[in-house]
């Protein structure tokens, strides 16, 4: 079921390991060439999910958004913080053009555990 919602989203493999990319269409945006926030969070949150390794779910999100994503190609890359026997905690950086757009702090409920 989420890999249908990633590629619903337009999410396909970065040329980094561990990184997506997104191709901002124009239902992304809230206003002409701005990003909505919703997307920059999903793709942080994703790519913070693909970071741990394992089948989670989000139990908190923070997210700070540094500056304003265009129309243009966006790369997620997740990273884990700290991994415990049922919580895991990782964030997912957003970047354009190599400045970075979000960070999004996520902290997951290992499934299965």
């Amino acid at each position: 079921m989420a890999h249908d919602f990633n590629a619903a989203l337009g999410l396909r493999p970065g040329d980094e390991p561990g990184s997506l990319i997104l191709d901002p269409r124009p239902e992304h945006e809230i206003a002409p060439d701005m990003i909505h926030f919703a997307v920059l969070t999903a793709l942080g949150e994703i790519s913070a999910a693909s970071a741990v390794g394992a089948s989670v779910v989000p139990a908190t999100v923070t997210v700070h958004l540094l500056s304003r994503a265009r129309r243009a190609p966006l790369v997620g890359t997740g990273r884990v913080l700290r991994k415990g026997k049922r919580l895991a905690v990782a964030e997912g950086e957003v970047t354009q053009d190599g400045e970075l757009v979000a960070k999004v702090i996520v902290q997951f409920a290992l499934l299965g555990v």
